[in-house]
């Protein structure tokens, strides 16, 4: 069972006046400890108390009364207690505010709840009550259950009017439904006394167990007659079969810490109060997939380790039998991996005395379950290495899953990340939580095996300079600027700069809720994350090169489903989480945070693809010198004479289809390698993609759906390959049982292709391709302040194959001010996983002038390089 103590509690829709001292004579501490506060704070507490009894918090007193509540809080939590789970975020939301303007109703409700919660704790230990629950085994993922959670009443008892409160949680398990008892996800209620009648009541709810602005009702039982007393029990019956129901759907990720949060209102006024999670943990099913790990530059004759996890269809490790796998290296046989029940499986003591590239390949014997390695680049005496790290991964201190513990080691263990951190939202998190991730990160941290760094996401909302991640060199008395603190983005820079040497933090925007582009501390801010779980997001990056700055692009996860580094798709998000690529000479602490700082990085979409860019011998994320025209001014930034040549080489782990290079901003060369002309028999690629471009501080535009289906005439389809498609549940190209030329597909797209290969045979010159797409509706999970999601009409396409232009035709489609497109091309599948490229650039050559590199496989994975700068004025 997972050790995690997360906070629970809940923000609710309407509450009384806190109620006067629930004790003559209020013990001063925990559980017969002594009393966790100083003298100091003690006086203040006693004296909110009884404030808090005679007027409630209003915009005079919220300031001050919220100060304290967040002292006593933390103090509390930090001597042992539990954390109500809104009261950080709320505290943050009060002090970031505008002073002049009124607070929102809920934070100053929520101040007197939070009073009254820590009154009762502190003053009767014993009055809320416990919960337990029937946890004995792990539950395999996305099977079909029946669990119980069972809270024990306290010595306060139960008022008429009070009840449990059904929280829910960043997972996608079953749905609770208390409607119909045959039906999935049934829940039900049963009191030990006889007497007790709940009845099914809700209430409006905000927070990490509710919903996030403006809210969304949750469940809620109710006591409406009869009387429940100290010791009486409360069972929550989750997929309750006795009226037929199939059980209740657990989540499909494997982790220590399902959480299914309970609240209880004891006093009947519509406070509820926090029931301390009782976790589940959930494992993987049965074997689906294998891939292979493996260091991407590695020596001549250097031993060399290779993971191979077997996984089952969720991502997840998989569990119960596993076959026997046959390894070849570069398609000559190598070795065997023998059955067994082991997931992941270590080959050891591997070597290559020639330089090159290698790939290992898996497949059992039936060739059911076939996978390979990320591609291995042998070189004599490397100069330096390529490492895979994780710079964005929550878990269950906010909203997220999984303890620190899960998700180091399935960072190190499944992921076989390099390097990682563990960036929780610090709006979230309390100095309890935050003192137990520096000690995770001194447990986990290894050097040269497995780098840690200390780190947090600054979340703050759009207005006061959006979501930004921060590292720290080392994790040796390190403090966190919060937001309640520093709930701008300059008061942020200001205190990071005043508390620490520059050289020892980073800092990372992300798109999801986008950093200000406009403000930024070039000392501290190096990389701009432009892909996660969330989408696609080239143009955040360049809002911020286009401003002059010099940062470096990288991608990271944004996972919350405890699987940092190896982040399958979610919900209704498609794409899976990206990666960060170091170049660096060793794994240090030191050599990849001097990397990660220095530029020397870039970014993927999840896949292990090798990138080497340089410009005149310059490497990505650097400066090459630029030279005056003749006759200009030493002082004067002018055009420059030299030719620039940019020179690469890319290693993927899928054909490559296009490699493209950008300066400042636009395309200047590209190179399209899968595309092939058209034959009798051939492989047509139909791509669906909509950009998520953002100019004016609003969050991205969400997920597209296409749904719908395409019938091939004139043609006989042969088959049918979704390389691209990453969400196992959701997105899907199937053939129609009756009609075999009809194809039902459905993906969605944010800020990246995705795409179906279609195998045609006897392709006539009046062959077409018809697409019925559905209506829909865009998605977004950050919420939008000035765009509504899109409805989008459905629309019928036609593709006639002889009107294909030089191997492609494209399909256009307005949403808004957006161009969604559809695209049709013949490729060729079977060309090369690597390419070497070269471009000459001598048209308008200007100082500042930046270059990067872009990389897209027949798979729809990307790789971006970080810019090269030419000239200009270099960061101070």
């Amino acid at each position: 069972m997972a050790s995690l103590r997360l906070r629970v509690g809940f923000l609710f829709c309407a509450a009384l006046l806190v109620s006067p001292s629930v004790s003559a004579q209020a013990p001063r501490y925990i559980a017969g400890q002594e009393d966790y506060l100083t003298p100091e704070l003690r006086a203040k507490v006693e004296r909110l108390k009884g404030d808090a009894a005679r007027k409630r918090t209003d915009n005079d007193n919220v300031l001050e009364r919220a100060a304290v509540i967040w002292d006593w809080a933390n103090a509390y939590v930090l001597a042992g207690g539990p954390m109500p789970v809104q009261l950080p975020m709320d505290v943050t939301r009060i002090f970031a505010m505008n002073p002049s303007t009124p607070r929102r109703l809920v934070h100053l409700v929520n101040c007197d709840r939070f009073v009254r919660e820590l009154q009762v704790r502190e003053e009767r230990p014993g009055g809320i009550g416990t919960l337990t629950n029937d946890a004995k085994e792990p539950l395999p993922a996305g099977s079909w259950q029946t669990l119980v959670q069972t809270y024990t009443v306290g010595d306060m008892g139960m008022a008429i009017g009070g009840g449990i409160l059904l929280g829910t949680h960043n997972s996608n398990h079953g749905r609770y439904q208390r409607d119909d008892p045959s039906k999935p996800n049934y829940v039900s209620v049963a009191c030990s006394n006889p007497d007790a009648r709940f009845e099914n009541t809700g209430a409006v709810t905000q927070g990490m167990h509710g919903g996030y602005p403006p809210g969304k009702p949750s469940m809620v039982f109710g006591l409406a007659e009869g009387s429940v007393e100290e010791g009486d029990t409360i069972a929550i019956t989750y997929g309750d079969r006795s009226g037929g129901s199939q059980g209740f759907s657990v989540q499909t990720y494997a982790n220590d810490f399902l959480p299914l949060p309970l609240y209880a209102d004891i006093e009947g006024k519509g406070n509820f109060f926090t029931l301390p999670i009782q976790p589940y943990v959930v494992k993987g099913t049965a074997a689906y997939a294998v891939t292979g790990f493996a260091p991407s530059v590695v020596a001549t004759n250097e031993a060399v380790e290779v993971s191979v996890r077997t996984e089952d269809l969720h991502y997840n490790r998989a569990s119960g039998p596993i076959p026997e796998y046959e390894v070849t290296l570069n398609g000559v046989p190598h070795s065997t991996i023998p059955a067994g029940d082991k997931a992941v499986t270590l080959l050891s003591n591997l070597r290559f005395d020639t330089p090159g590239v290698y790939r290992f390949q898996f497949s059992s014997p039936d060739g059911t379950i076939t996978g390979s390695s990320n591609p291995i680049w042998v070189q004599d005496n490397p100069k330096q290495r390529i490492y895979w790290g994780e710079t964005h991964a929550h878990g269950g201190f906010a909203e997220a899953l999984g303890s620190p513990d899960w998700l180091f080691r399935f960072g190190r263990d499944d992921a076989r990340l390099d390097f990682m951190s563990y960036s929780e939202h610090d709006s979230h998190i309390d100095d309890d939580e935050w003192r137990q991730m520096t000690n995770a990160v001194k447990k986990y941290h290894k050097e040269k095996e497995f780098v840690v760094f200390l780190g947090y996401e600054w979340t703050m909302i759009r207005a006061q300079g959006g979501h930004h991640n921060v590292f720290f060199r080392t994790s040796e008395n390190r403090e966190r600027v919060s937001t309640r603190l520093a709930p701008t983005l300059s008061e942020l820079f200001y205190n990071l700069r005043a508390e620490n040497d520059l050289d020892d933090v980073l800092i990372i925007p992300h798109a999801h809720e986008p950093g200000d582009w406009r403000v930024t501390d070039p000392d501290l801010a190096k990389l701009i994350e432009i892909q996660s779980v969330h989408g696609t997001f080239l143009w955040f990056g360049e809002r911020y090169v286009e401003r002059g700055y010099q940062m470096g692009f990288i991608a990271s996860s944004d996972d919350h489903t405890g699987h940092p580094g190896y982040t399958g798709s979610r919900g209704g998000m498609m794409q899976k989480g990206g990666l960060a690529a170091v170049m660096a000479t060793e794994k240090t602490s030191d050599a990849i945070f001097n990397a990660l700082r220095g530029l020397a990085a870039y970014g993927t979409s999840g896949e292990r693809i090798i990138l080497d860019v340089g410009l005149n011998g310059t490497p990505m994320g650097s400066r090459a010198p630029g030279t005056l025209i003749e006759g200009g001014s030493k002082n004067v930034p002018a055009h420059t004479k030299k030719e620039r040549h940019i020179k690469g080489k890319v290693i993927g782990t899928f054909p490559i289809d296009t490699v493209t290079i950008f300066k400042n901003g636009k395309t200047v060369w590209e190179e399209d390698y899968l595309a092939t002309e058209r034959k009798k028999n051939n492989f047509v690629q139909v791509s669906f993609e909509s950009p998520t471009e953002e100019f004016f501080r609003e969050s991205p535009r969400g997920y597209r759906y296409w749904t719908g289906t395409m019938e091939i005439k004139g043609a006989d389809l042969a088959g049918i390959s979704v390389p691209g498609f990453q969400n196992r549940r959701r997105e899907y190209a199937r053939r129609d049982e009756e009609r075999k030329n009809v194809v039902h597909f459905s993906t969605a797209t944010r800020g990246r292709a995705n795409a179906i290969v279609l195998e045609l045979k006897n392709i006539s010159l009046s062959a077409r391709i018809d697409i019925e797409l559905k209506a829909a509706t865009g998605w977004n999970i950050t919420p939008q302040g000035y765009r509504k999601p899109a409805a989008i009409p459905g629309e019928d396409v036609t593709f006639l194959l002889a009107d294909t232009e030089k191997g492609k035709q494209k399909r256009e489609f307005k949403v808004d001010r957006y161009t969604d497109s559809i695209t049709l091309r013949y490729v060729d599948p079977t060309v090369a996983y690597d390419r070497e490229f070269e471009f000459s650039d001598n048209e308008a050559m200007l100082h500042g002038d930046y270059y990067y590199v872009r990389v897209k496989q027949l798979d729809g994975a990307l790789a971006w390089s970080s810019p090269i700068w030419v000239g200009g004025v270099p960061p101070t």
